[in-house]
């Protein structure tokens, strides 16, 4: 887990020195409390889940053509069952777990 990553997207512009873990850190800021490493964990999740989401975003508007009506495609209903495994991953992502692959 990046610690800093996480800091810089939600505590900008208070007072903090962190490497990338948590033990790291050194709060400097007296109007904010020091953020719990569970926190910490929970907001990297967060972000994991985020950059999860943008991906398969991608993948789904690279597959678009494919599942067109006006498109000629032997393997429609692949690509439509790829599709619905993208759209359905992020509720079953896990870190570490790839994506699924698309059809020939």
């Amino acid at each position: 887990m990046d610690c800093s990553k996480i800091l810089l997207k939600h505590y900008n512009g208070l007072a903090w020195i962190c490497g990338e873990i948590y033990e790291s850190l050194k709060w400097n800021d007296t109007t904010t409390p020091k953020p719990t490493p569970e926190h910490i964990e929970s907001l990297w999740n967060e972000l994991l889940k985020g950059e999860v989401r943008e991906e398969r975003n991608k993948l789904l508007n690279e597959s678009d053509f494919r599942v067109l009506p006006d498109h000629f495609n032997t393997n429609k209903e692949a690509w439509m069952s790829y599709r619905q495994q993208l759209r359905d991953f992020p509720a079953v992502w896990t870190e570490g777990t790839p994506f699924p692959t698309p059809p020939e």
